[in-house]
């Protein structure tokens, strides 16, 4: 079976705070499923960032909701509650991989 990869002409998953567009999508080779998360060079062209199997999923799934419990818990204290996007980017800077 050949790879099957969708092109990035759907909306992006989201954006991340080094402002890099990021799409994440299934794909499939020789029958098997795993998630690629890309992000968006200049161009249109991509750059895969990871390829995920379920377990690796899992992994990152836990390891986000570790995350978001520790913002959330920040908010409830009044910590970090007003950040905005700019602010995220001033904090941790542009992506330095700029392919």
């Amino acid at each position: 079976m050949p790879d099957v990869h969708n092109n990035h002409e759907l909306q992006p998953t989201f954006t991340d705070v080094q402002r890099r567009v990021v799409f994440a999508e299934t794909v499939t080779k020789d029958g098997v499923p795993v998630l690629s998360v890309d992000k968006q060079l200049p161009g249109g062209s991509s750059k895969r960032l990871l390829l995920l199997n379920k377990t690796d999923a899992q992994a990152a799934i836990r390891a986000l909701e570790r995350y978001l419990n520790h913002i959330y818990a920040q908010e409830l204290n009044g910590i970090n509650a007003s950040l905005s996007p700019a602010d995220m980017l001033e904090i941790f800077g542009a992506d330095d991989d700029e392919d």
